[in-house]
């Protein structure tokens, strides 16, 4: 297997990023029109919008590129090791609306905890993939 690189990790933390904002955005709005996102609920002293679902979706998804490129410099089996990270930490990520957005519907908490899911089936899919151009 050809070593993994900061370019190549980012690149497809960057590849990941696009696929689930895409996707995201889709759910976001059938969220919305099914009520289940709402304007009422105030998160950072807003309301949720698309931007912020776009922003997120490949902001954390570069940041898993990166985390996966450290992680390679140290473990031996890296994609294991990132992968176990991975599923861990959106297990905990599960619990954030209801910690950290006050009086969440629990329909609007689900709708983001899917969006979790999407934003990590990405990163994990793509981060395993071979890719020719990157190597």
């Amino acid at each position: 297997m050809a070593s993994i690189t900061l370019k190549s990790s980012l690149i497809k933390g960057l590849m990941a990023g696009m696929a689930s904002a895409i996707m995201n955005s889709a759910l976001f709005y059938a969220f919305k029109n099914l009520g289940a996102i709402n304007d009422i609920v105030q998160i950072q002293g807003s309301s949720l919008g698309v931007m912020q679902v776009i922003f997120s979706s490949i902001v954390f998804s570069l940041i898993a590129g990166f985390v996966y490129f450290i992680i390679s410099l140290f473990a031996r089996e890296a994609f294991r090791t990132f992968q176990r990270l991975a599923w861990i930490l959106l297990i905990a990520s599960f619990m954030n609306p209801f910690l950290f957005i006050p009086d969440i519907p629990v329909g609007f908490a689900i709708s983001l905890n899917i969006m979790h899911i999407v934003v990590a089936a990405a990163v994990i899919y793509i981060m395993k993939k071979h890719i020719p151009f990157l190597h």
